[in-house]
């Protein structure tokens, strides 16, 4: 595996090479990966945060939901990807595949025989995608518990399942859900540092993440209370999607906000220019979306925004919520409005209207 030294860290020009063969970038701002699922870069720093921040703000402990909804988007990939080949003597060629797999997007190493899993991701992430794994591997079902070890060991505590469920399906679509394919033609920016679990991006521990998990999540929101209060739901105005959806948007959006504003990045976007600078930063080269055009109003500075809908909508919203007001240093008032495929986002001072 060729290390090469860049400054304090090792860049590993192998597992890079690898990652771009199989991901490359929409001008859109989507990271897809051959099978066109779209994909999202986070820091391992971020997506504890995000959770945190999220269930929360759900007011109602919901691991197992995060466990679902991994377990069966991995399940739902893993199968309709054909991951696993049948036959004789494929046992471990399949074994090879999916430390394979885990190895590529950074998730860690996972023991199928003894049900260990070496990560830094979130328990309930990992559990998920490590259970569909195993499931699939021994074409069986299980009853699922899981044991946080240490800081990165997490043991699986698994029975089997009488039930004979189905496999997964593809996820219920939201409405800013995208159902036509975009030509990702873009190659990945950034470049990938091997360490003990997963990778790094310049010092930084990080892992790619489906986004259709989110969006499993999102949808199993649906009809349940949120610690948002009236003064935050107030300060979003929503049209073009069915009322039910319009919750699970702001939940989702104003979570990945929260990240931003309480991160220490510190960014100042004002002209077109700048914008567009900070936007590709924090949000494209991660697959975290980026504009059709935008506008910025001189005066007000509020900032206009087409967007082509996508799974990745809430974040690409928090994101640009949580940079107008670090760069403004007021609370931001949000209208979305949908049309077809795209979506208006207009960021403004809530101050006006109050």
């Amino acid at each position: 595996m060729p290390l090469i030294d860049s400054g304090e860290s090792l860049v590993d020009y192998e597992l890079t090479r690898r990652f771009k063969e199989y991901f490359s970038m929409t001008d859109g701002g989507s990271i897809k990966d051959p099978h066109n699922h779209d994909w999202m870069v986070w820091s391992i720093t971020d997506i504890e945060r995000w959770w945190g921040i999220f269930e929360t703000n759900l007011a109602v402990p919901f691991g197992r939901k995060l466990f679902n909804s991994c377990c069966d988007e991995e399940e739902y990939q893993i199968h309709s990807n054909d991951i696993f080949k049948s036959g004789w003597f494929k046992k471990s060629s399949n074994l090879k595949r999916l430390s394979t797999r885990w190895s590529l997007f950074g998730w860690g190493r996972l023991n199928v025989k003894s049900n260990l899993i070496m990560t830094k991701l979130p328990s309930s992430i990992a559990s998920g995608f490590a259970v569909a794994g195993i499931e699939s591997f021994n074409k069986v079902r299980y009853k699922s518990e899981w044991k946080q070890i240490n800081q990165t060991e997490i043991l699986l505590e698994l029975n089997l399942d009488p039930n004979d469920l189905p496999i997964a399906k593809k996820h219920t679509q939201l409405p800013w859900f995208c159902l036509k394919d975009s030509l990702a033609t873009n190659s990945l920016d950034f470049e990938l540092e091997s360490r003990e679990l997963g990778w790094s991006v310049e010092g930084e521990p990080m892992v790619i993440l489906p986004v259709s998990l989110f969006s499993r999540l999102f949808y199993s929101t649906l009809g349940s209370n949120t610690s948002l209060g009236a003064e935050i739901l107030d300060s979003w105005n929503v049209t073009g999607i069915d009322n039910k959806f319009i919750k699970p948007l702001i939940l989702a959006s104003y979570s990945t906000y929260q990240l931003f504003l309480n991160s220490d990045k510190h960014v100042f976007a004002e002209s077109i220019d700048s914008w567009e600078n900070v936007i590709s930063h924090y949000c494209k080269q991660w697959g975290w979306g980026n504009p059709l055009e935008f506008s910025v109003d001189a005066n007000s500075n509020s900032i206009k925004i087409n967007y082509h809908i996508n799974e990745n909508l809430p974040f690409f919203i928090g994101q640009i919520m949580g940079i107008w007001e670090r760069s403004h240093g007021r609370k931001p008032k949000v209208s979305l409005f949908f049309n077809d495929d795209c979506v208006d986002i207009l960021i403004e001072s809530l101050l006006e209207y109050m």
